[in-house]
């Protein structure tokens, strides 16, 4: 199968830039030969490598990454991780699986957090309160209701009134706000950087290595630029662009989200944005908008959505504009220092898909916008499910195998009229 379509994103990362330059690793050349190959040096990808290390010690593993790290997907979104299942609206109907899938979460986060202690990866890792914040009546029910649901299920809640929003974050745009504590921030960017950088020697990073042909002759056979692999295994880590190799097509969109982060301020706006050293707003409706205060005196917001291709960086620039300025007027003279867009891979139901493509070919894709901890979770699992050490069956009964969508054009009408749809009903949550 080849893949001839490779994202390459409008504008730099903004989390990236924040950092100091990094080396790429240099691109592969010549033959190899191999025991693993895995595409893609996300989170999944870099888990699935560092599990494979542990369970197969010496067997010689190519990582390859399209781009450079912390420039891809895994360095572009919003840095929100936690163990507790935190839909956004808990129903009865998904509570039960909320309950099924917080284990696995937890799982996933302590692998991940175990590695940041274990190396000293300096990604500003934070414990501190997630506000699910309700701008509309009906993101008001849907907050209340979720508050009675995680009240049942025994996970510390409190529902904040619109001053006391307004007083710990500095908005006065929300009804009022759900806050759950057990959350935690991260700088992506730096994350995935040190967890790629801190993969052991057996581990063979190499970036800007497009792999543009797959195929099965008895073993698996990669075909880049200048160079080729032969592998006895392949994992396929690179979210929906596996649809790229002609696998997951019926399983999986590509949707476009954007966030922009302010410059910097002084000490007098800075009290603008809240009492509450580091906080993170979700939003009431999927539709809708995440804030997040970044360091000590910069706000980022992330909102928008577009179907399989990037927006303008003017379009981003003066819709991101006019959401910011709508919850922080009296701070509407700050300017964006950062704007970017990074893609995460959607599925109908919400479920993602994992496991066994073909035989030696494994993959993982859809974490539908929270991929940190469960990206490092499936990551993590792929390799024990490689090696021997477990199975499909305790997984996908908690999360659910995605299901089948519909092919084009069908699909993108479809995603086009409920895109439509969802913000009219999100209205001012956007």
């Amino acid at each position: 199968m080849t893949s001839t379509r490779l994202y390459a994103f409008n504008t730099p990362s903004g989390w990236n830039a924040m950092l100091p330059p990094r080396e790429p690793r240099p691109a592969l050349a010549g033959s190899h030969d191999v025991k693993y190959a895995i595409i893609g040096a996300g989170y999944t990808g870099a888990a699935a490598a560092r599990r494979l290390t542990e369970l197969d010690p010496g067997a010689e593993i190519l990582l390859l990454e399209a781009g450079t790290v912390g420039e891809g997907s895994s360095g572009r979104n919003s840095g929100f991780t936690r163990p507790l299942e935190f839909p956004i609206a808990i129903t009865a109907d998904n509570a039960a699986k909320a309950e099924a899938v917080t284990p696995f979460n937890q799982e996933g986060f302590s692998y991940l957090s175990a590695t940041i202690e274990e190396f000293g990866i300096d990604c500003w890792l934070t414990r501190a309160g997630v506000i699910r914040g309700a701008a509309t009546a009906a993101g008001e029910d849907r907050i209340r209701s979720s508050k009675l649901h995680l009240d049942r299920m025994g996970h510390a809640a409190k529902l904040f009134s619109r001053e006391e929003v307004q007083e710990r974050t500095g908005t006065p745009y929300y009804r009022c706000g759900l806050f759950v504590e057990n959350s935690y921030f991260v700088q992506p960017a730096a994350l995935i950087r040190g967890l790629v950088d801190s993969l052991p020697p057996s581990v063979l990073l190499h970036e800007r290595s497009a792999v543009r042909k797959l195929d099965r002759r008895g073993r698996w056979h990669l075909e880049l630029d200048g160079a080729s692999v032969v592998a006895d295994t392949v994992i396929l880590a690179v979210n929906a662009l596996a649809k790229q190799f002609g696998y997951l097509r019926d399983r999986l969109v590509t949707l476009f989200t954007y966030a922009a982060i302010t410059e910097e301020m002084g000490e007098g706006d800075a009290g603008g944005i809240g009492s509450m050293p580091t906080w993170g707003i979700l939003p009431a409706h999927r539709m809708g908008t995440t804030c997040r205060r970044v360091g000590a005196n910069r706000v980022m917001v992330r909102s928008l959505s577009s179907y399989e291709g990037e927006l303008t960086p003017a379009d981003v620039q003066s819709r991101l504009r006019r959401i910011y300025e709508a919850r922080w007027p009296h701070l509407a003279h700050l300017k964006f220092e950062y704007v970017w867009g990074g893609t995460t891979g959607f599925t109908m139901n919400g479920s993602p898909w994992w496991g066994r493509l073909d035989e030696g070919l494994y993959a993982s894709g859809g974490c539908n916008g929270a991929g940190i901890s469960k990206g490092t979770l499936l990551g993590k699992r792929l390799a024990e499910l490689i090696a021997g050490q477990g199975d499909h069956a305790p997984l996908t009964d908690a999360f659910g195998q995605a299901n089948w969508i519909a092919p084009e054009p069908f699909r993108g009408i479809g995603y086009r009229m409920l895109a439509r749809k969802g913000i009219k009903e999100a209205a001012e949550e956007q």
